[in-house]
């Protein structure tokens, strides 16, 4: 494979139709049209049976307070929580957020004026009675933050957030990644968490959301281990964790591969994260136990994959007819 010299993009002549390859000191090829195939039998199958026979996400245990609560208190609800979706078990964090709410103690965390009269000390308190918070001083302080923002410019409203920007979330991303609205909406700006949160909400409300596919696709372990497992991204590749490096290229190829297809990049975070938590997680020495129930088991490729949270090693390489 011919490696590239710093910060070119071209075309790599032993790459062929298949993509391209970024940066000389990284040995990575991007496959964009498999990007596009693997997506679209993905959809297909998810919209059948599910991913093997899976369908939702952990933030999904979100639908079942809707009834109970007002629009303003669910799309709260959805927001704080996400806020605290990183580096943790993710089913661990809405089962705890689910225990909190319905806490008649301590479930005016979701409210930013009370969070207010509370302050720190209270905050910090009430998050960890049912280890909402594990992280305990930074949990609590991108809470007490967010609803900071919230009381103090929007009214503790959400929907009122969304109108400033007349709901286009391109607009709203680009806003939150620096500057003032970066340090007011902590957490919820960085670049895996606002598409994610912004995802979460599409699939639970009816917000007329505009420029959707303008939003990168959230990278964690599960997807950048779905697109290396089914050969979207090859080569050879060893790094502590998601890097600057993976989440590019991840963000990348499938901001290619799923250009005119009717597909926005965000939506492929519920099937690719099935598909690497119920099977590519397996995955191991080289064996593939769950391979013949995959719905995309053609493209699985062979050689290493090893994608954790503090360590990423890839070699792998596409062959002939696949």
């Amino acid at each position: 494979m011919i490696l590239l010299e710093k910060h070119k993009v071209q075309r790599n002549p032993l790459c062929g139709r298949y993509g391209r390859v970024l940066n000389m000191k990284v040995n990575l090829l991007l496959n964009f049209q498999r990007a596009s195939k693997v997506a679209e039998e993905l959809i297909e199958a998810l919209n059948k049976g599910g991913i093997f026979g899976r369908k939702e996400l952990p933030d999904d245990m979100a639908e079942s307070l809707k009834k109970y609560l007002t629009e303003e208190e669910f799309l709260r609800f959805i927001t704080l929580t996400t806020a605290l979706d990183y580096m943790r078990n993710a089913e661990k964090l809405w089962k705890s957020s689910i225990l909190t709410i319905q806490d008649e103690e301590v479930k005016w965390v979701f409210h930013p004026e009370k969070v207010m009269e509370q302050g720190r000390e209270n905050l910090k308190s009430a998050l960890g009675k049912h280890k909402l918070a594990m992280k305990k001083e930074k949990d609590s302080e991108i809470w007490f933050k967010i609803s900071k923002t919230l009381h103090e410019n929007y009214g503790g409203s959400i929907k009122r957030l969304f109108e400033v920007y007349n709901y286009d979330v391109e607009k709203m991303f680009k806003d939150f990644m620096v500057g003032e609205k970066k340090e007011r909406f902590p957490s919820l700006s960085g670049i895996k968490l606002f598409p994610h949160w912004i995802r979460s909400l599409k699939d639970k409300t009816n917000l007329p959301f505009r420029n959707l596919h303008k939003l990168p696709i959230p990278v964690d372990v599960h997807i950048a281990r779905a697109t290396f497992t089914t050969g979207c991204i090859t080569g050879r590749y060893s790094s502590k964790g998601i890097n600057d490096t993976i989440r590019k290229r991840v963000i990348k190829v499938w901001e290619e591969g799923l250009k005119n297809s009717g597909i926005v990049p965000i939506e492929m975070f519920r099937p690719l994260w099935l598909l690497s938590k119920h099977g590519c997680h397996y995955r191991k020495n080289g064996k593939r136990p769950k391979l013949s129930e995959c719905p995309v088991k053609r493209y699985c490729v062979e050689g290493k994959v090893i994608v954790t949270s503090n360590r990423v090693e890839i070699d792998t390489q596409l062959t002939a007819g696949r």
